[in-house]
């Protein structure tokens, strides 16, 4: 099991009779070429929902892990296959995916069984065993819990949609801090808290002009006082 990355939950509840809205093939095309605005508008609202099963759900001790994952997804698969022997079976859910987070819903009721926001998730993880399976890594410090979950189809497209989420986040968070980085710049500018750069500037245009007025002085009075000349040479050398 792979892919270390942080998560959340969604917020809108997908209807039950919609069916989950995979990426098509132009999508898949896309790729890398995904931009910010095309997967905040995939994201926004109810986002995107996926049919499946959940497995289980796993107390583990750490946020990540390949080891700790496929460990857990194992023990769940063993009780999920204990159970069906007695007449249980796995309940049938939504995944719903948005900006907001990760959200599984009942498919029967409709109701939100579990709410995951994006800093809540810690790590996801593909069943190296089972195409059609993955699992998520979630909750606070020394709260973890391994969601084990059946996709109806390759569980492929649904963690590639949770990277771009990541992804889209991360990167929306970003260029926040870095507006904000240029707005507390030009306020210093504007209250005259100037940049380091812009002092040392100001410090070689000030010794440009003394050079300036040293070379007019001495261009004025080297034909009859050369000493005096010599003399304020040295001493605007040294103030400079």
């Amino acid at each position: 099991m792979s892919n270390e990355v942080e998560t959340s939950t969604a917020n809108g509840q997908p209807d039950q009779q919609a069916a989950p809205k995979a990426p098509s093939k132009k999508e898949k095309r896309k790729g890398s070429e995904k931009t910010d605005e095309y997967l905040l508008a995939r994201f926004k609202g109810d986002g995107v929902k996926y049919k499946a099963k959940l497995i289980g759900i796993d107390d583990v001790p750490d946020a990540r892990g390949d080891k700790m994952s496929q460990d857990s997804m194992m023990k769940l698969k063993g009780m999920a296959a204990a159970g069906r022997s007695q007449g249980q079976h796995k309940q049938r859910i939504w995944v719903n995916i948005s900006l907001s987070g990760i959200k599984i819903i009942d498919e029967k009721t409709g109701v939100i069984e579990h709410e995951h926001p994006v800093n809540k998730i810690s790590f996801i993880a593909r069943d190296v065993t089972d195409n059609r399976a993955f699992g998520y890594v979630c909750g606070a410090e020394g709260q973890h819990q391994f969601f084990a979950i059946k996709t109806g189809q390759q569980a492929e497209p649904l963690v590639i949609d949770l990277k771009d989420l990541f992804q889209v986040i991360y990167n929306v968070k970003k260029k926040e801090e870095e507006k904000k980085k240029m707005e507390e710049a030009n306020n210093a500018v504007e209250n005259g808290n100037e940049p380091l750069m812009t002092l040392d500037d100001r410090a070689i245009k000030l010794k440009l002009v003394c050079i300036w007025f040293f070379m007019i002085f001495t261009y004025l009075y080297a034909g009859s006082t050369p000493y005096r000349c010599c003399k304020y040479q040295i001493c605007m050398k040294i103030q400079l």
